[in-house]
């Protein structure tokens, strides 16, 4: 049956465990390297409101804050429920996803006061608390290349290239830079990917609990961000017209998926009444977010596909070649292939169409990381037909792997925030508004975001070079030739060697804190990285082997 692992070749039947050891080994490589290379500090945000929601509920078992006024960049995001307790529009997901980690850190570290009568924790604690945290996202995007591995596996793509297509997913595209992200486009990519992964694994196997799964992982992915839901009717028409007897699987889909999804769908109408006291409001009707689906469609296609500043291909650009080989998975699965091409249209042209279709503030198109497994997959195709490849496709894909790596390196090492942040504030004197007022925010969206200078990724070099050499800031910023036309207010030099965006970089080496777990920790993942990756290598050797038998 397809999706199942057999192996031959000269050893003849490998054990079960040598099978399993493969997923196995790509998440615990992928998670040390995840977290090695994790942030060195909470963003602002998105983030930070999800991650106060998660506290939130650890500390007094509410959703809801208690607060005289909101404060005053929040004011559209926030509203006074029935209760009098304010809510932020946010899903709820990403905050359940975190509040785990955030208990732990707590048993292990009562949170400690400063000085005898004090009330804010030390440093130490709350770094120790970000690092505990930061475990969530490194989790959750290690488990996505091992989804990504067995996906392969059950498009019958071999175990070589299977794992060489989940390296390829989790090194070489915006999955690292967001494996340091509390965003929740993060969460969101692998739940609606395990959704997916059941759908079709059961289809190949017809067990039923596969379809409780899917709907579970959707369901969450709704309760995240309710976009999300559009992948629900794709996946069940897939199903309904693969899978036979149609009736049975009507019944099957109806009950099993059904159940997960009607849960989470109660979930979020309760979370919307509480908030808004009405069933059908998730939030975003309020402030900016009233503009809503306004972009001209071709121009944000254009936007998160072809543009300088957004574009999906230059943040990803094995992505090409991953659109080039969906031809060969079209040919040999034609029902995934229509699956993932269904999929990647109702995350993009919504996206397209809505008036912050950049996404910002954030590294690359972030609306798009969810269609990032579905371009990368394909690519197991060409590893398999690797030697009657013609040497110059070989040489290309090569080149095109290293520059995505290059592309991710340049998104972890410099703060994602920092670049954005210094664009906002230039444009903001050119506009003569606040950096978070509409004008300046409308400008970057429909100007910025269209010219190179301004790009995020030429910005990130810019940083990183400051990170490496100390000289003033604002001598070399992306858009210096504009400068010479006078149109802002010379700023003051700014000689300081920026900090990288790492961990160890912002952690105090020798709080107790440090020498408690963290120091330890560190030195244990980073030699558990090249164990990993030693293991890796010599497994890429046997299976190479055994093509050859």
């Amino acid at each position: 049956m397809q999706g199942v692992e057999r192996t031959g070749g000269r050893g003849g039947q490998r054990p079960a465990g040598f099978l399993r050891g493969i997923p196995f080994g790509v998440f615990a490589l992928f998670l040390l390297f995840y977290f090695l290379t994790n942030a060195g500090w909470y963003q602002v945000g998105d983030e930070r409101i999800m991650l106060a929601t998660a506290r939130q509920i650890l500390r007094s078992g509410q959703l809801g804050f208690a607060l005289q006024e909101p404060l005053k960049e929040h004011e559209d995001d926030v509203v006074k429920g029935k209760d009098g307790l304010y809510y932020f529009k946010y899903g709820l997901g990403q905050s359940l996803v975190e509040l785990p980690f955030l208990a732990l850190h707590s048993l292990v570290f009562p949170r400690p006061s400063r000085g005898g009568m004090g009330l804010l924790p030390t440093n130490g604690f709350l770094q120790s608390e970000m690092l505990t945290v930061f475990l969530c996202p490194s989790i959750l995007s290690a488990f996505g290349c091992v989804l990504v591995y067995l996906f392969a596996r059950r498009l019958n793509i071999s175990r070589k290239s299977a794992v060489l297509v989940s390296l390829t997913y989790g090194l070489a595209t915006m999955i690292w830079p967001y494996a340091k992200s509390l965003m929740a486009e993060t969460t969101l990519n692998v739940a609606v990917l395990g959704g997916l992964f059941a759908g079709v694994s059961y289809k190949t196997t017809a067990r039923r609990y596969w379809l409780l799964v899917a709907g579970a992982c959707l369901g969450f992915a709704f309760i995240t961000k309710a976009v999300s839901g559009l992948v629900i009717p794709i996946l069940a028409t897939y199903l309904l017209v693969r899978v036979r007897p149609v009736k049975k699987v009507f019944l099957e889909t109806a009950v099993l998926m059904g159940l997960p999804l009607a849960v989470f769908a109660a979930f979020q109408l309760w979370h919307n009444d509480l908030r808004y006291g009405n069933l059908w409001e998730f939030g975003y009707s309020f402030g900016w977010d009233r503009l809503g689906f306004s972009t001209p469609l071709a121009v944000g296609l254009w936007g998160l596909l072809l543009s300088p500043g957004k574009s999906f291909f230059l943040y990803t650009p094995v992505a090409l070649l991953g659109v080039v080989a969906f031809k060969e998975l079209f040919r040999k699965n034609r029902a995934e292939a229509l699956l993932f091409l269904g999929v990647g249209l109702v995350i993009l042209v919504p996206h397209a169409c809505w008036w912050a279709w950049s996404g910002d503030w954030a590294w690359g198109p972030r609306f798009l990381l969810m269609i990032v497994p579905y371009v990368i997959l394909p690519l197991g195709y060409v590893f398999d037909g690797w030697g009657q490849r013609r040497k110059l496709y070989r040489k290309l894909l090569v080149g095109l792997v290293a520059v995505s790596v290059a592309v991710q390196v340049i998104g972890v090492t410099a703060d994602p925030f920092a670049f954005l942040g210094y664009r906002s504030q230039w444009i903001s004197e050119l506009t003569g508004d606040e950096i978070y007022k509409p004008l300046p925010l409308m400008v970057e969206a429909a100007t910025v975001n269209f010219n190179p200078m301004f790009s995020h990724i030429s910005g990130n070099v810019w940083l990183i070079k400051h990170t490496l050499f100390s000289y003033d800031l604002w001598s070399d910023p992306p858009w210096r030739s504009l400068e010479k036309l006078d149109l802002t207010t010379p700023k003051e030099a700014y000689s300081s060697r920026l900090p990288p965006f790492w961990w160890p970089a912002a952690f105090p080496w020798f709080d107790r804190y440090s020498t408690v777990w963290v120091n330890a920790f560190a030195a244990a993942i980073l030699l558990g990285v090249i164990g990993l990756g030693l293991r890796l290598r010599r497994l890429a050797g046997r299976l190479e082997e055994e093509g050859r038998a």
